[in-house]
């Protein structure tokens, strides 16, 4: 059997999955439909290195094994094949975490999966493959991840319009709360129970599973994801974190916007002792820097 064929059948029992976990509102079947779509987008990419250079296929950078997520993203970028790794991430981030964390599933909360799906499907199996997907899935698959997607993106877009009435301390505070995934069956379809209030006083519920949770509880976590790889790369590579810890209630502060997600305090970003900027790390109530501010402590 070929890697195409074993993607397409792959991407279709996930579907079959889908399905099912509705009808029977079974939580074992959104978890296969997750494995399943996962590994049959993976199966296309294979395939596309396979019809390169049939040797890629079978052999990774270390040892005699089949190539995995990392080998082939590296291997598309030397290649110069696009894909939008940051919808690939999405989908592998809530396959893995509806086998581990989720402590309910919901099918409304794969349908941002399979949206996803969709789009990467859809543009690869087009413009890499030269294939019509709905020609190479078959109608009623093709139907199922256009169908999902097109529910999905008109659910996401009245999330998003809701939450955009709100009064947030600043807009990427806003778009980190339109990105955040529920922590108990991963939707992303959160919005606020009411319109046009300060965010800070609101209640935000989700769509999927009708969890409802304070600003509070969202604030921080939905911060940390929205700069998780500026702050990644911070660290690898050095230079100052997008955020710190606020030096007033401890939240996130975000520094180039210098304010608090969290209490909307802003602190002294210039040291008014020495005139230099202040560090995230040094961020205090006070208006110092921590070299001035040591100085200072020594004097007294």
């Amino acid at each position: 059997m070929s890697i195409l064929k074993n993607a397409v059948d792959s991407i279709a029992l996930g579907l079959e999955d889908y399905e099912t976990s509705i009808a029977e509102e079974d939580e074992r079947r959104i978890i296969s439909c997750t494995r399943n779509i996962y590994a049959g987008i993976l199966l296309l990419f294979k395939h596309k290195l396979s019809s390169i250079d049939n040797k890629l296929i079978w052999v990774g950078k270390k040892g005699k094994r089949t190539v995995n997520y990392q080998d082939i993203k590296d291997k598309f970028e030397e290649l110069k094949i696009t894909v939008n790794w940051d919808r690939i991430d999405k989908i592998n981030d809530y396959r893995n975490e509806a086998e581990h964390y989720f402590s309910t599933l919901e099918h409304k909360a794969v349908q941002g999966l399979i949206s996803n799906s969709f789009l990467i499907i859809s543009d690869f199996v087009t413009e890499q493959l030269k294939q019509d997907p709905k020609e190479l899935f078959g109608s009623d698959s093709w139907a199922i991840l256009v169908e999902v997607h097109e529910v999905y993106e008109k659910e996401k877009e009245g999330c998003i319009g809701s939450m955009e009435t709100l009064n947030f301390f600043s807009e990427s505070i806003c778009d980190a709360f339109v990105s955040y995934s529920c922590n108990e069956c991963g939707s992303d379809l959160i919005y606020p129970d009411e319109l046009n209030k300060e965010a800070i006083e609101s209640q935000f519920v989700c769509k999927a599973c009708d969890v409802t949770y304070s600003y509070e509880e969202i604030v921080s976590p939905a911060i940390e994801d929205h700069y998780y790889a500026e702050t990644y790369l911070a660290m690898k590579d050095g230079g100052d974190s997008p955020i710190a810890d606020c030096p007033f209630c401890g939240g996130a502060y975000l520094c180039e916007e210098k304010i608090c997600a969290e209490c909307g305090e802003s602190a002294v970003h210039e040291c008014e002792l020495c005139g230099n900027d202040i560090p995230p790390e040094e961020l205090s109530e006070d208006s110092l820097c921590g070299y001035c501010s040591h100085i200072m402590s020594k004097d007294d």
